[in-house]
């Protein structure tokens, strides 16, 4: 194998090397990318190449990148210098460039690594590169790779929260070893594959440059010198390592390393440089420190429930709608002329595009409730999804009296902030709760990622606030540690409406709350937020078909037809005296 990998890596020309001069600088360009943003996942464009398996191609890629004949070589695997894989490795990697190879670390200058940081403790003059076997720390709780590369852009990392508060959930610590996330410079969150937890304390302001390397998936990131890298746990639950009290090596005593099983209930060190070093008297155990002295000192941060803020002298409306407006198909506003009540179709006699909602204007004062109704197909829903943002108007705005004091377009806002706005000050109930819950997660779990996205870090305030919200909308708390999955329709929604609320929003969106329901879970949900919302300062917009729903909960009205509103008022006086026909026609459906 060392011969076929050397013939492979020879530089005779581009077509005849897998590793070439030119692949070289592509990896280079890659890894110094990954260096000036630390914890970046950076693609990088060469061929996986042909190894062992358990070789690690995209760190042995990056290591026959960054060395040169200058530099000493030292691979380990799982800790041990004596593996299989490490001496073929590391005479290969010798061998093709012509650079000096040993076991010892203080004379190494790159190390390639398969599980282990070593004990001995590594300076400036050392490259450590990692074989990765799972790069993106995202995969354990998102599946969407376009997703994932969304949460890394707007440092959305909630979900990552979530997975932590379900693990303690279900077994009262931590269990995340091998991968153990952490967040680099204050930015990103990185999975710390394929280190075990105890080696994460050595990467927090380390003097030697980190590099990873994934072969399959063709990432390189890193983390250089001097850069904080902070484990992933709350305020009140402190990290913590691997480790067997009381237990010792076999070998040379040491009782400051990262022991392994040895058989018969004995312990040895997993770094075999490190524990024959000890042995011999060559090694400084006295400035040898446990990990976990090295993590920094993070100060817990306030609990407390942090409401959007409400202006004093503001506008007396909470939200503004300002002729919003749908276009699905070509031509836009143009597409418009020739649709509408009037004249009997939604669709531009023009273009052929549909006109789902246009001309959409309301505002909703705080602690007002206003129902926006119609039948299938009139445009309601639409446009509460281009309110929301999970539609792109054709055309209108949508105004926040928190956000500038009214004066800026939520419209013009990119999608991150759109995104924010909707953890702390526009909460939606969907109709489906699928689509406002997590299903895999338990109750606690997912009124905990609205809480993490708001800044909660406090494993104990997260418990208690979700305990607070559930009990409020009448989950029984004996269920909040079970999936949502698992839950009737009805309650899967009222763990939605806590969820919504947990970070006491202004402005709530319920589109279809208790369509699908039975009539009694129905009405249940519906008393539920009749209370919430009298007890609550919040501006609320309700869109339903049904007029006996809009009735009991709100205070005015729209009625929309082929996209329109074709009639507003106080819906008492909308259900006692219609004046359109259509409106006329829901009302006397209602009745029946």
């Amino acid at each position: 194998m060392t011969t076929a990998v050397r013939d492979l890596l020879s530089e005779t020309d581009d077509s005849a090397g897998i590793l070439d001069e030119g692949a070289k600088r592509e990896i280079r360009r890659a890894a110094l990318v990954a260096v000036c943003v630390p914890g970046y996942q950076v693609p990088f464009g060469s061929r996986e190449m042909p190894v062992a398996r358990g070789w690690g191609s995209g760190g042995l890629q990056v290591t026959l990148a960054v060395i040169g004949e200058q530099d000493v070589v030292k691979v380990i695997d799982q800790g041990d210098d004596g593996g299989v894989n490490a001496v073929n490795l590391r005479r290969m990697i010798a061998g093709t460039t012509g650079c000096d190879a040993s076991t010892d670390t203080r004379r190494a200058t790159v190390i390639q690594s398969r599980h282990r940081i070593p004990e001995e403790r590594l300076g400036r003059q050392h490259v450590l590169v990692y074989q990765v076997p799972v790069p993106e720390p995202l995969r354990g709780v998102q599946k969407s790779v376009v997703e994932c590369a969304r949460m890394h852009a707007e440092n959305d990392y909630s979900a990552m929260w979530v997975s932590l508060y379900e693990d303690m959930v279900r077994n009262g610590v931590i269990t995340k070893s091998t991968g153990y996330p952490v967040l680099v410079d204050g930015r990103y969150v990185l999975a710390t594959s394929p280190v075990p937890r105890w080696d994460v304390p050595k990467l927090h302001q380390c003097e030697h440059l980190n590099l990873y390397g994934a072969g399959r998936e063709k990432r390189i990131y890193a983390i250089p010198p001097h850069t904080d890298v902070v484990p992933l746990t709350f305020d009140d639950i402190p990290f913590e390592v691997e480790q067997v009290p009381g237990a010792s090596c076999k070998y040379c005593g040491s009782t400051t390393s990262f022991l392994v099983e040895g058989g018969e209930g004995t312990y040895a060190c997993s770094d075999s440089d490190w524990c024959s070093r000890v042995e011999s008297g060559d090694a400084d155990v006295a400035g040898h420190r446990l990990p976990v002295d090295m993590l920094p000192e993070v100060a817990p941060r306030p609990v407390e429930v942090v409401e959007a803020p409400r202006p004093v002298d503001g506008p007396e409306w909470t939200l503004r709608v300002d002729g919003i407006g749908k276009v699905y198909g070509p031509g836009g506003a143009g597409a418009v002329a020739g649709t509408g009540p009037e004249h009997g179709t939604a669709v531009s006699p023009a273009t052929g595009a549909v006109v789902a909602a246009w001309d959409v204007s309301f505002d909703v004062a705080p602690g007002e409730a206003l129902g926006i109704i119609g039948e299938s197909g009139s445009g309601k829903s639409t446009a509460l999804r281009c309110v929301i943002g999970d539609e792109p108007a054709t055309g209108g705005g949508v105004f926040l009296s928190s956000v500038d004091g009214g004066r800026t377009d939520l419209l013009g806002l990119d999608s991150a902030q759109r995104r924010r706005l909707r953890v702390d000050t526009m909460a939606v109930v969907y109709q489906d709760p699928a689509a406002g819950l997590d299903l895999r997660v338990t109750a606690g779990g997912n009124v905990a990622e609205r809480l993490t996205a708001a800044g909660w870090r406090g494993y104990h305030a997260i418990r208690k606030r979700a305990a607070e919200l559930l009990d409020r909308v009448e989950v029984p708390l004996s269920r909040m540690d079970d999936p949502v999955s698992t839950f009737s329709g009805g309650m899967r929604q009222r763990v939605q409406i806590a969820k919504a609320l947990a970070t006491e929003p202004p402005v709530l969106l319920l589109d279809e709350p208790t369509t699908g329901l039975d009539a009694s879970v129905a009405a249940g949900v519906l008393d539920l937020l009749r209370g919430l919302l009298s007890e609550r300062d919040i501006a609320a917009v309700l869109v339903s078909h049904d007029f006996a729903v809009i009735e009991a909960l709100t205070d005015r009205s729209l009625v929309m037809q082929l996209g329109r509103v074709v009639e507003r008022g106080l819906t008492d006086q909308l259900f006692a005296d219609p004046h359109h026909p259509y409106t006329q026609r829901l009302v006397a459906a209602a009745r029946r």
